[in-house]
């Protein structure tokens, strides 16, 4: 979509809009879901700005009413996935939102005041191995991921990239110290992202060239920010540097490949590959969980370490968690938890029977041990979502 001109005086307090809206040398002077307030618009006027620019859309006007309450309306709306959410977890959404402000609020602080504390890296690390480590169920925080909502597009993406980093590393053994380090590593990977313009970020149409190349600078950016800001050691900034290198050399910035990477990078580029699968960008409607796999599986050894990848394949299973699946018997049904043993034939509830009715606490199959039941489609849950909107 292309950039469109407001002029300031259109401007209202309590106005929110689903871009951000940039002056004219390009800087943001309202971020995109933030409502509108006085000393915003009193600011613009006072640098005696004409016009503001965006490539979003107003979405929301709160107006506060006499009595001290808020009027809300909604001017679009957006459709959204199918949520499931079990109790365990449920448990865990406080821990996930609060672990996303933290990082929000330290990538904020740079990008803004040049303040960077690496402690509060190091803390944050630690707190997300920790509870991780806590619950058995890993399959709970493969469920946060697959629902969570909207908010800053880098923070969510990069706490979304360490949890299943972590997940991973757990698989393969990874030490608590080592998994600490995998977390840090994940946590400040694309911390680069801060240095490359944001109507750059948002831009819905295709980049340009030049563009283009700005983006791929954002390794070099994470890595100097890592070793001369941050003071992490070098194993946490090659990740920062490797991230978007491949296996077979095809990567960038230095198309190293193979032995040539390092473990880390090769755990956080598969996990950051599929979770940025998932996610809608400005340019495009995020995949659901299988079809993220099946790309993923679609660039198997060529991309990724051939031994890595089938841990994480054996780790979220061809049908990942939050997968909606049709069975042999009729029913429809999410996947739950994978089968490390059996990957076509994970754990699956039943959310409508056979006979098409809804069910709010369906019974449980263990698809390796039922024999006569097998998954035989995936829905895909903007499909679930219509089906039942016209039911």
């Amino acid at each position: 979509m292309p950039m469109k001109r407001l002029e300031v005086d259109a401007l209202r307090v309590g106005m929110k809009f689903s871009k951000s809206l940039f002056d004219n040398n390009l800087n943001i002077v309202l971020p995109a879901g933030k409502v509108l307030d006085n000393s915003t618009l009193l600011n613009l006027q006072n640098r005696n700005i004409k016009y503001v620019e965006t490539a979003g859309e107003l979405v929301e006007i709160i107006e506060q009413d006499n009595k001290g309450g808020s009027k809300i309306t909604t001017l679009q709306h957006s459709e959204k996935k199918s949520i499931i959410i079990d109790k365990d977890t449920a448990k865990y959404l406080d821990f996930y939102k609060e672990s996303i402000n933290s990082l929000n609020t330290l990538y904020n602080n740079y990008r803004n005041n040049k303040t960077i504390i690496p402690d509060e890296f190091q803390k944050l690390a630690t707190r997300i191995v920790n509870t991780i480590m806590a619950e058995k169920r890993s399959e709970v925080f493969i469920n946060i991921i697959n629902i969570a909502g909207k908010g800053d597009y880098l923070a969510n993406h990069t706490i979304n990239t360490t949890i299943l980093s972590v997940l991973l590393g757990q698989k393969l053994g990874y030490s608590l110290v080592k998994l600490v380090n995998l977390a840090l590593a994940a946590l400040v990977y694309d911390i680069g992202m801060v240095k490359i313009p944001a109507y750059i970020l948002e831009k819905e149409d295709k980049l340009s060239q030049e563009e283009y190349n700005q983006v791929k600078t954002h390794p070099i950016y994470s890595y100097q920010i890592i070793t001369k800001e941050l003071n992490f050691p070098i194993e946490i900034a090659r990740v920062g540097l490797e991230h978007h290198e491949k296996f077979d050399g095809s990567g960038y910035p230095r198309r190293l490949k193979g032995t040539e990477l390092s473990d880390m990078s090769k755990i956080i580029s598969i996990a950051d590959t599929y979770e940025a699968l998932t996610k809608d960008r400005v340019y495009r409607e995020g995949k659901d969980g299988y079809d993220a796999m099946k790309l993923v599986l679609g660039e198997g050894s060529k991309k990724f370490d051939p031994e890595i990848l089938k841990v994480f394949i054996s780790m979220m299973s061809i049908y990942p968690v939050g997968s909606i699946v049709q069975l042999s018997s009729g029913a429809i049904a999410v996947v739950t938890s994978s089968d490390p043993v059996s990957p076509f034939r994970p754990t699956v509830k039943v959310i409508r029977d056979e006979f098409g009715d809804e069910l709010e606490d369906g019974p449980i199959i263990r698809l390796s041990r039922e024999k006569d039941i097998h998954i035989i489609k995936v829905i895909h849950s903007k499909q679930y979502s219509d089906e039942l909107k016209s039911a």
